[in-house]
C-alpha cells in the first residue's frame, strides 16, 4: 500500500468517513515529518499588533476543520496570526519551531481542496451506529479475509530510563469496538505503536507478517463508513 493519504484513491474513501477523521489524517501526515501535532500547536490571532492581544487561539486541527467545513481558503498575516505551542501566546518564546505561518496555510489549502473538490466529502455530524464486538470482527474479517484477526494485536510504548515498554497491548478489534462505542473514529499512527501476532511482546518477530500500523489505518477507513448514520 502506498505510504501517502495524498493520493486520488485514497483521498476518495476518506472522503467516505468523516470530516474531523479525514482532517486529522491528512494534517497528521503533513505536520508529523515536521515534529509538530495538530493538537497541540495553535495558531493564535491578535487584534492589537502593539500589545499582542489575543483574540483567538486554536488547535492546528480546529483551524483546519472550520475551513474544511466552510470551504474557505485562508489567507493569513504575519504579525496578526502565528504558530504557537501555547494557547494565547503570542511570546515569540513560545513560537513552533519548525513550521512557519505560511507553510500551514499551503498544508491547510491542500487539506481543503483535496476534502472539497467534487465529489466533496459529507460534512454532516454523522455518528457510529450501535454496534456489537461481534460487527467489528465480521467487517475485518470480510476487508481482509486471509489474516486471522484474532491475532492480530495493537501494542504501544512507552519509554521509561531509555527503555522501551509497553504500555498497551490488545485485539485490533477490540480497540476499534471501544473507540467506535464513545463516537470516535481511531488513526493509528506513530513511532511507538506497531501490529504484532503476539500480545504484550515487542519483539521484532512478534511483528505482524501481513500487517503494518499503515494498513491497519487504511483497513479503519475501508470499513467505517459501513459504521456510520
Amino acid at each position: 500500500m502506498s505510504d501517502s493519504f495524498f493520493n486520488h484513491s485514497k483521498i476518495q474513501v476518506l472522503k467516505g468517513v468523516r470530516a474531523d477523521f479525514a482532517v486529522e489524517v491528512l494534517l497528521t501526515e503533513r505536520l508529523h515529518k515536521l515534529g509538530v501535532s495538530p493538537f497541540t500547536a495553535y495558531i493564535n490571532t491578535v487584534i492589537d499588533i502593539v500589545g499582542k492581544e489575543v483574540e483567538s487561539s486554536r488547535t492546528l486541527f480546529e483551524e483546519t476543520l472550520e475551513w474544511v467545513e466552510s470551504e474557505g481558503l485562508p489567507n493569513y498575516v504575519q504579525g496578526i496570526n502565528d504558530i504557537f505551542k501555547r494557547r494565547f501566546s503570542f511570546d515569540p518564546k513560545d513560537k513552533v519551531i519548525g513550521l512557519d505561518l505560511l507553510d500551514f496555510e499551503r498544508i491547510v489549502i491542500d487539506v481543503v481542496k483535496a476534502l472539497t473538490t467534487e465529489p466533496s466529502i459529507n460534512l454532516a455530524k454523522r455518528s457510529i451506529r450501535s454496534l456489537s464486538l461481534d460487527d467489528v470482527n465480521a467487517a475485518l474479517a470480510r476487508s481482509v479475509p486471509d489474516i486471522n484477526f484474532d491475532e492480530v494485536y495493537l501494542t504501544s510504548v512507552v519509554v521509561e530510563d531509555g527503555e522501551r515498554k509497553v504500555f498497551k497491548s490488545r485485539r485490533l478489534a477490540e480497540d476499534l469496538f471501544e473507540s467506535l462505542q464513545h463516537n470516535e473514529i481511531p488513526y493509528y499512527h506513530g513511532a511507538n505503536a506497531g501490529v504484532y501476532s503476539v500480545a504484550h511482546s515487542l519483539e521484532e518477530h512478534h511483528l505482524h507478517s501481513q500487517l503494518t500500523l499503515q494498513d491497519v489505518s487504511y483497513l479503519v477507513i475501508e470499513i467505517v463508513p459501513d459504521f456510520l448514520i
